[in-house]
């Protein structure tokens, strides 16, 4: 049975209607896959801290994370975001279970420094253990994790979820790995580019045609796809049959990324 890694985004976890699609778009495709679903929440974060007002900086697209604002990051995903997506699953009949990075030990993390800076509780993934998601896995129940991880001394951080898709993706060498994403795959002039080859990817950069936060993402894709995983897909969200278009290659709308 092929095993594949979903990571939601928060705007798109966000977006009217899109979690009872995302429920229905589950329960088509676990008759012959596992799927795992990986979510961010960076809109719920940003309304939650707007409430206390609580002001914030982004550095490289990573949020400045205080002690205070890491116990509110973990609350919003771990807690709200997390439980209305598996409220949605168990809505369409589907046995899913919620967690983060800290439960289960799943993701062992450490500070992240960026370019030098210290940016707060915000980590990065050195270990995966993924005896959790195998017994899940046996019992057919899908998995729905917040990355909010945790490192030995018990410290915790707010881990980007693209990241810890694709750690995860990584770590059980999962077939596919789909970014549902804000736009609808891979601009290149401006028109989806229906297949990427990792070895295309730094050309494209040095070429101007992939900029902003496309740049870590499909260095992400490439890193996941040396890795052990079969495909990378980034797509936007259409509809309920969204996830089984983009696994079906005669179906996709949005990019391939393979060796």
């Amino acid at each position: 049975m092929r095993t594949v890694c979903i990571k939601i985004g928060g705007s798109t976890v966000d977006a009217e209607g899109l979690l009872f699609e995302l429920g229905q778009s589950i329960k088509t495709l676990i008759a012959d896959a596992f799927p795992i679903i990986v979510h961010g929440g960076g809109k719920d974060i940003a309304r939650q801290l707007a409430l206390l007002n609580k002001e914030f900086t982004f550095i490289e697209g990573m949020r400045v994370t205080d002690a205070e604002m890491v116990k509110i990051v973990q609350m919003v995903l771990s807690g709200d975001v997390n439980k209305r997506i598996v409220n949605a699953l168990l809505m369409q009949g589907v046995n899913a279970f919620g967690f983060s990075g800290v439960d289960s030990n799943l993701f062992e993390a450490s500070k992240m420094l960026m370019k030098g800076q210290d940016i707060g509780f915000v980590g990065q993934i050195d270990k995966v253990n993924t005896s959790i998601i195998d017994i899940l896995k046996t019992n057919r129940i899908i998995p729905v994790i917040s990355p909010i991880s945790r490192d030995a001394s018990g410290c915790i951080y707010n881990v980007n979820a693209d990241l810890a898709a694709s750690e995860l993706a990584m770590a059980i060498k999962a077939d596919d790995l789909v970014f549902v994403s804000d736009v609808p795959g891979v601009l290149i002039d401006k028109k989806v580019r229906s297949e990427i080859r990792t070895s295309e990817i730094e050309g494209l950069i040095t070429e101007g045609h992939i900029t902003g936060g496309m740049i870590p993402k499909l260095r992400s894709a490439a890193d996941a796809v040396n890795r052990g995983v079969g495909r990378v897909h980034i797509c936007g969200w259409k509809d309920s049959s969204t996830l089984r278009n983009e696994l079906t290659t005669s179906t996709s709308l949005g990019t391939v990324i393979f060796k």
